[in-house]
């Protein structure tokens, strides 16, 4: 982990996102292309759905990967639980910006038709 917060630009599910971090670079593209993958690969079995849907079901994804994680044992008891929960708490945290981001999104679309028709 770096010392400094730096921010990056990286996209995700065709939406550019700038994320502020203390991590690397590349541990910051890592994740994001992970989550971008996970959010493809859900979108490409859903036969309807909306971005909104699709980023709960990856962070579900996720905290599945991360209880069962948990459950295995793969670390080192009360250092690897904090890790663990304070991960969790980050992704949460980008799943609510996601969220929201994708209803402001909407209300725009929605206020654009509107001014078109009205």
């Amino acid at each position: 982990m770096g010392s400094e917060p730096r921010t990056l630009t990286v996209h995700i599910l065709g939406h550019e996102y700038k994320i502020r971090s203390t991590e690397s670079g590349e541990f910051v593209r890592d994740v994001a292309l992970y989550v971008d993958e996970l959010m493809h690969q859900i979108a490409s079995k859903m036969s309807a759905g909306t971005q909104t849907q699709v980023a709960v079901l990856a962070a579900l994804n996720i905290a599945e990967e991360l209880f069962r994680a948990r459950k295995g044992g793969n670390g080192s008891g009360e250092e690897m639980q904090e890790q663990l929960d304070a991960r969790l708490r980050e992704l949460v945290g980008r799943v609510d910006e996601i969220i929201r981001e994708s209803r402001e999104d909407g209300a725009d679309a929605l206020s654009s038709t509107t001014s078109r028709t009205g």
